[in-house]
């Protein structure tokens, strides 16, 4: 399936959505978006930065030359706290890829709740008790 241009838009900035209610939650310290073209990225990443700062987290955006010129994208890292983005830059730096593998990052996109952020909102908070 394809997907044109504003539908693909608004599923980045969608996803871009869940996922920084998902870390501004504790859910996970640290979120990846999906992957944005160089088509996709200017159109795209403003609106995407104003979400995540709405939910008062961090960000980083991240132009990937770690694959060959014809499959390079862009992404957004999000992030609940300034040290976790210094600790991605710190296994970027040593020569690691979210694009090529997970697996070294896996310690930054789980779960930590002294990582939660309170953003004044809770999307979840009136379907579960608060204990």
């Amino acid at each position: 399936m394809k997907i044109d241009g504003l539908e693909r838009r608004s599923f980045i900035l969608g996803m871009v959505t869940a996922f920084s209610e998902c870390v501004a939650g504790g859910c996970k310290r640290m979120a990846l978006s999906p992957p944005m073209s160089e088509a996709d990225f200017p159109d795209t990443v403003r609106e995407a930065c104003l979400i995540v700062k709405e939910h008062g987290l961090e960000y980083f955006l991240e132009q990937n030359e770690d694959l060959p010129q014809e499959r390079r994208f862009s992404w957004i890292v999000i992030a609940a706290k300034p040290r976790t983005l210094e600790e991605y830059h710190y296994l970027r730096r040593q020569g690691l890829s979210p694009a090529v593998s997970l697996e070294p990052f896996y310690d930054l996109l789980s779960y930590n709740p002294d990582e939660r952020v309170d953003a004044g909102f809770d999307a979840f908070g009136t379907f579960f008790p608060k204990e």
